[in-house]
């Protein structure tokens, strides 16, 4: 019979082997597509020009790159995964996200790459990847940097 001693213990020492690993010099995990977690294809490439963002001054203002300026208001097409924002049921508003949320090799969500997407009609939630198209709004005073508005999404 196994004691709660023989359960417990290994779990506590976990987190202190953890950090012997990493004071030991291990590498933290990377991904084999660099930042993104999906490769750079025509839905992807967005993303990277997306996270060039910088914030100015005090107030931290967003100064978008020209090439991200430049298509406020256009009909962009990103690939991406899908955060709910209610708990199940279709998404009719979601984030979209350039790497999926769990992802450990994954470099950590910023504003830069997330979009917060107001679909046309709800969409079913997912954990795979999503092709969305809308109308990219820069800086639309919602806690992120861009809003796909009208937005349609396909399933990759």
């Amino acid at each position: 019979m196994t004691t709660r001693r023989q359960v417990l213990l290994p779990l506590a020492l976990a987190p202190i082997a953890g950090m012997a690993v990493w004071a030991g010099g291990a590498a933290e995990p990377t991904h084999p597509a660099g930042r993104f977690h999906l490769a750079l294809d025509e839905f992807t490439a967005l993303w990277r020009d997306l996270a060039g963002v910088r914030l100015a001054g005090a107030a931290a203002i967003p100064q978008f790159p020209d090439a991200v300026a430049a298509l406020d208001g256009r009909t962009v097409t990103l690939r991406g995964f899908m955060v709910s924002l209610t708990e199940g049921g279709p998404q009719r508003r979601f984030i979209l996200a350039a790497n999926p949320v769990g992802c450990p090799a994954c470099e950590r969500p910023g504003p830069a790459s997330m979009l917060h997407v107001h679909a046309r009609v709800p969409a079913p939630e997912t954990r795979n990847a999503v092709i969305v198209s809308g109308t990219l709004r820069l800086n639309p005073h919602e806690g992120l940097f861009y809003r796909l508005e009208q937005a349609t999404v396909r399933y990759a």
